[in-house]
């Protein structure tokens, strides 16, 4: 019974990733383009701009997480400082500043691939709507992209990987270039 309800999960999960990528690419149109447009152009840049960014997103969320349980008992220990001040600083203010930065992090992290996914969903489903037409090319790009990354092992360990890297090196770049012309401009 739990499996059911497990692949029942998963199965109304991936429905709501379909309406997600398809509501992005109806919403923010004209970024998801210009997402579109830089992935198509430069695949390896993309590719090497993502991985390099997610590692050192995820070395700041480690070292975030290792701060959150960091000891710090025995590095205070000023017989003048009271005692609630020792309290507030370690168990209190580091582990909830800490916290809010992983959460902010993360929701940055997701928010940028998933834009990056919407313009990869978009990118799929050109190029097999060229062939079928009687489907959205939008709702065949985004079933693509979600169902190659539930295939077990094949999916999981490799395309939603490079599909993870290619989304977020490709944002990345749209974002960056972006505040950059605005720059210029001014």
């Amino acid at each position: 019974m739990i499996m059911i309800d497990s692949f029942f999960y998963m199965f109304l999960s991936s429905i709501g990733f379909i309406a997600l990528l398809i509501v992005l690419n109806l919403i923010l149109h004209g970024k998801v383009e210009s997402i579109r447009e830089s992935l198509e152009a430069h695949y390896v840049r993309s590719f090497a701009i993502g991985l390099v960014a997610l590692g050192l997103s995820f070395a700041i969320l480690l070292l975030l997480f290792y701060i959150i349980n960091l000891p710090i008992y025995g590095l205070i220990e000023d017989p003048r400082r009271p005692i609630t001040d020792i309290i507030i600083l370690e168990h209190l203010l580091i582990p909830m500043i800490s916290t809010l930065l992983i959460i902010l992090i993360s929701i940055g992290l997701v928010s940028i691939s998933t834009l990056g996914l919407a313009a990869l969903a978009k990118i799929l489903g050109r190029q097999i709507g060229k062939v079928r037409t009687s489907l959205s090319p939008d709702l065949i790009g985004a079933s693509l992209v979600v169902i190659s990354g539930l295939v077990p092992f094949l999916g999981w360990f490799i395309f939603a990987p490079i599909a993870l890297c290619l989304s977020f090196g490709s944002t990345i770049q749209i974002l960056f270039r972006h505040k950059a012309t605005m720059k210029t401009l001014e």
